[in-house]
């Protein structure tokens, strides 16, 4: 066996997982299923026993991110039961450090090559899981009278928006933190994840100003 995380009879979860670090390394260009097939230390026909093709093993890629923020989503809906804005706020996190640390997994995702609806079934269901944890997220913060009445799809769709942005300036590279001194290279954001954090809060932070009941706070206390 040529790779660790390689167990007989997960065939299929070990694609998935050694494509995505070559996706994370090389881009898409760089990903081919007999490499993967080589790191992994199986025959070069074993990938096609699960993936048709190339296209079939990305869609898989986008499916597994999706589920691991539907995941995510979920965990979020149990540690901040009682504050639907940290849900909100960490669940965006989640997305926009992806797009930081994994920019090529976030463009496969997001980015428009892709389209889940008209991909497998499989992958449009995560998409669709996705978008149904943001929306949760978005009730328990009306059933707490923190977010305002109105159509949760909608304001789930424009907390994306909000998200999907930011996330699309990191992951390009347009967004980047400040040099530490001049005359040095521009730091990563993965070296900064602090600044990350804080940058994002100051936007969330006027992002929900839309989206409160109005005067929340006060009348909570």
């Amino acid at each position: 066996m040529g790779h660790a995380s390689y167990h007989h009879g997960d065939l299929r979860n070990s694609l998935v997982d050694i494509g995505t670090e070559l996706l994370n390394t090389k881009g898409m260009t760089g990903i081919s299923l007999r490499e993967i097939a080589r790191t992994i230390g199986v025959g070069h026909n074993a990938p096609y026993r699960h993936f048709r093709n190339k296209q079939q093993l990305l869609e898989a890629i986008a499916e597994a991110g999706f589920r691991k923020l539907v995941a995510r989503n979920t965990r979020l809906e149990l540690e901040f039961a009682h504050d639907p804005e940290s849900q909100l706020f960490e669940s965006a996190m989640h997305i926009i450090v992806m797009a930081a640390e994994q920019p090529n997994l976030f463009q496969l995702m997001f980015g428009g090559g892709l389209q889940p609806q008209d991909c497998a079934g499989s992958l449009k269901e995560a998409a669709d899981e996705a978008i149904q944890s943001l929306i949760r997220i978005i009730r328990s913060g009306q059933q707490q009278q923190v977010f305002i009445q109105r159509d949760p799809l909608k304001l789930a769709l424009s907390a994306m928006s909000m998200i999907q942005g930011i996330a699309m300036m990191v992951s390009s590279g347009k967004l980047r933190p400040h040099p530490q001194a001049a005359g040095s290279d521009v730091a990563n954001w993965g070296d900064h994840p602090n600044v990350l954090k804080g940058m994002v809060l100051q936007l969330f932070d006027v992002f929900l100003l839309g989206i409160k009941i109005k005067n929340y706070k006060e009348n909570k206390c």
